[in-house]
């Protein structure tokens, strides 16, 4: 096996690796929970493929119906959190896309229980 093969094996190889590479960041960027299951992708919320920042209170609102829809559709849970004392706040600061939610209520309200009546 001569000089030739080994550069031309080795470019091969350069450009197979490389033909792969959209598809592991396609596979790094895949959305889990809920969003994912419904086929939504990055660009759905972001309007990007490789988003820098997060989503704004509007991609959510878009899809979500608004701040007084989702508060109907809550409103069988003893202490909606989408009916607050605090006003429409951004979704962000309950719900996490990218990982786990926190309950913004339970800073002051230990004791708040979120489930339907």
């Amino acid at each position: 096996m001569g000089k030739k093969f080994f550069v031309s094996l080795t470019l091969l190889a350069a450009l197979g690796a490389g033909m792969f590479l959209p598809q592991r960041e396609a596979l790094a960027a895949t959305i889990k929970g809920k969003h994912g299951s419904e086929g939504l992708g990055c660009a759905d919320c972001h309007k990007t493929d490789k988003p820098a920042a997060a989503a704004g209170v509007e991609a959510c609102l878009d899809c979500h119906g608004g701040y007084d829809k989702m508060a109907e559709r809550t409103k069988g849970m003893h202490n909606n959190p989408h009916d607050s004392h605090l006003g429409r706040m951004a979704c962000l600061k309950c719900h996490r896309v990218h990982a786990p939610s926190e309950y913004l209520c339970l800073e002051c309200h230990s004791d708040f229980e979120f489930k339907d009546k």
